[in-house]
């Protein structure tokens, strides 16, 4: 991967996924907290995993989008989790995502992470409007799509007809200012 974004925040380095990251990747997915939403709590495959991280590599490729590994400034280099921008199969948006190990949730990590993503999305990509669905029992993911200023959209992913979504256009994000970095 060549000339892929590395983001910064004051606490955490956002760099795409590699295949090195795999087994990170995959201890973090089946954590049976992570997995309970993100995976419809289904167990996730290595063969799932490596897919995730060959469509990022790709989509990096071809349109900027991707899965970011999140790591903690300063820290030992591993993975806490991963957050991306990706398009929704079957539409033309693009969606949000995050995850976290459970240690390091309640600590403003995944907002802080959605933002820089959001902020790369919108600021060096051009995007004009980004959504993310959270089933509606994960109230810790609907408090981070509150923070970010994303407003209600439905159900619009065909893919999970039953998840509402919210979404948040660049202007609203732009004009957030201070607050979004």
């Amino acid at each position: 991967m060549t000339d892929t974004p590395t983001l910064e925040t004051s606490r955490l380095v956002l760099r795409p996924l590699t295949e090195a990251d795999a087994d990170a990747v995959y201890a973090i997915s089946n954590e049976p907290r992570v997995r309970r939403y993100l995976w419809d709590d289904e167990p996730v495959s290595v063969e799932a995993v490596e897919g995730v991280i060959s469509r990022s590599s790709e989509s990096f490729a071809e349109t900027g989008l991707g899965v970011f590994g999140v790591r903690r400034r300063g820290g030992d280099g591993r993975l806490i989790g991963y957050c991306g921008l990706l398009r929704v199969p079957g539409t033309a948006g693009v969606e949000l995502f995050y995850a976290l190990l459970p240690r390091w949730w309640g600590r403003g990590l995944a907002t802080e992470a959605a933002r820089a993503c959001l902020r790369f999305g919108f600021e060096e990509i051009g995007l004009e409007q980004v959504v993310a669905g959270a089933d509606s029992p994960n109230a810790a993911s609907r408090r981070v799509i509150s923070k970010l200023g994303m407003e209600p959209a439905g159900f619009i992913n065909p893919a999970a007809p039953d998840v509402p979504y919210y979404a948040l256009d660049r202007r609203d994000f732009l004009a957030g200012g201070a607050e979004r970095l």
